[in-house]
């Protein structure tokens, strides 16, 4: 790992650096005597870099509302979460300071029984330690009031893979995650910690303090793309297994409790017949058939739904944790002719396109639909090329197009499918053109209103519930190219994790 040229020892994650780091600040603890006299720490856990780690004695609960303000940019106003259970202490975090800008924080302290406290600090925040952009080009097209609460977490900037950026409603960067030389997939909550990826083997589990509380090591394995969390605290995850010659065709699943791991599921033994058309491809020869790119858990039978963007295919896995078995697939049926698969496909109800090349497939179940019934959405990308098959010359969906980048002629789709189980069937129910991206991208449902990451078309969007855009990012710097995209940018509240309530 580098950073600006200079080799680096990604050390930051490394529990027992956690730990000196934690034990400093309970013995600084005394200095916090009370809301109006704070001890602050800017980024003590080396996770967040403009965080402000906040601690303060008090006489009883209450409630810390603070505001960031900055020049050049609209105030950034929240209630920070106590972490401290205790009513003689608050201990929390404080999150919105800009980068490399003079921000003054003023605080608020709310006893349940008192009069407020209020407490003004400035600290000017070092800059962008990715270097990357504090202030995103925004075009508002609705009402902005009509934005969903939250913060755009832009993911895998091929330019900053490993950092994570997050900016606010108004396009201004409030925190920025420094990784340990791998994107972030996406991030989950377990408990009162944040799940997610930061090495291409590892696994961190970060409090809502900064502070790295576990961390799990997947030797043997390299992470791709995707994971996703079940109801009893485990991680399924999209993998390579380092052994063997092919690559991202496997699913782990790590136990966030014990730390064990397994393979549970080898798509190469799932799909051993149809793997036997397909064959290396490139100067590196590599054996990339299927091309996992995104996963997510059901209860409903153990179950999850995987997207391969090589075979332009949705497929349902079932009993993932026991005798993990193909249900389903989902996609154009040429690819699958004469193969041990073919019998798998559901049946297509109604007259339009299998997607191609579809990132961030997403199973929503709905107590409106019948048993067996249930939506998936997914960032159509439109782009239809299968390096493994060079023989493949059966028809490809319609609309798909052969353009590798972004081309602003063309249109990628974000897509809505009624799956039915019980009949055997799927069926189109909505499709929205977005702009072009051949590859990455994704979607995402916040219950009505979507977030749209165009990859290498360098923006993202929130549409209402209508569909229209209220508000268009662009992240592209000067010079950039399509090969500068994010390959996810997702939408988190952090209620009940940084700020209160949730």
């Amino acid at each position: 790992m580098a950073r600006n040229g200079v080799p680096v020892e990604p050390r930051g994650f490394a529990l027992d650096v956690q730990q000196v780091v934690d034990a400093a600040l309970d013995d600084l603890q005394t200095l916090g005597s009370a809301p109006d006299d704070p001890l602050l720490v800017l980024n003590p856990f080396g996770t967040n870099t403009t965080g402000v780690y906040a601690q303060f004695g008090t006489e009883g609960d209450g409630t810390l509302t603070y505001t960031v303000s900055s020049p050049g940019t609209e105030d950034f106003t929240r209630v920070a979460k106590d972490q401290d259970p205790s009513a003689s202490s608050f201990e929390g975090q404080l999150i919105g300071v800009v980068p490399g800008a003079e921000n003054t924080v003023t605080t608020t302290w709310q006893p349940d029984d008192g009069e407020p406290v209020e407490f003004s600090f400035t600290v000017t925040a070092p800059p962008s330690a990715s270097g990357d952009r504090t202030t995103l080009d925004r075009t508002v097209e609705g009402d902005a009031e009509e934005l969903t609460d939250g913060l755009f977490a832009v993911m895998g900037l091929k330019r900053h893979v490993d950092y994570t950026l997050l900016y606010d409603n108004t396009g201004v960067l409030r925190a920025e995650f420094d990784l340990d030389g791998y994107r972030t997939d996406r991030l989950e909550f377990y408990g009162d910690t944040m799940v997610t990826t930061v090495g291409k083997d590892q696994v961190a589990r970060i409090d809502g303090l900064g502070r790295v509380v576990a961390t799990y090591v997947l030797t043997g394995y390299e992470m791709h793309h995707d994971f996703d969390v079940t109801d009893d605290g485990k991680l399924v995850i999209l993998a390579t297994e380092t052994a063997k010659s092919s690559v991202e065709d496997v699913l782990v699943s790590l136990d966030l409790e014990t730390g064990t791991y397994e393979k549970t599921v080898d798509f190469t033994e799932l799909l051993a017949d149809y793997k036997s058309r397909t064959q290396p491809y490139g100067p590196n020869g590599v054996d990339d058939w299927l091309h996992l790119n995104s996963v997510d858990w059901s209860a409903d039978g153990d179950s999850v739904i995987v997207s391969a963007r090589e075979t332009s295919a949705i497929l349902k896995v079932d009993d993932v944790h026991g005798s993990p078995a193909i249900d389903y697939i989902i996609g154009q049926r040429e690819v699958w002719a004469g193969s041990d698969a073919e019998g798998l496909l559901l049946e297509k109800a109604g007259n339009f396109p299998d997607s191609a090349g579809q990132h961030s497939v997403v199973r929503h179940d709905d107590a409106a639909l019948a048993d067996g019934q249930y939506y998936l959405t997914m960032f159509d990308n439109s782009f239809w090329r299968m390096n493994s098959r060079p023989d493949y010359t059966a028809p490809v969906p319609a609309e798909a197009s052969p353009v590798l980048g972004a081309d602003s002629s063309l249109r990628s789709k974000y897509r809505k499918y009624l799956v039915d189980e019980n009949a055997g069937t799927y069926t189109e129910v909505e499709t929205v053109p977005v702009p072009y991206s051949a590859i990455v991208s994704n979607v995402q449902d916040l219950g009505g209103p979507l977030v749209i990451n165009s990859g290498q078309a360098l923006t993202f969007a929130e549409y209402d519930a209508q569909r229209e855009v209220v508000a268009r990012y662009g992240y592209a710097l000067e010079g950039a190219t399509e090969n500068d995209f994010a390959y996810r940018v997702l939408k988190y509240d952090f209620g009940d994790f940084w700020f209160a309530g949730s």
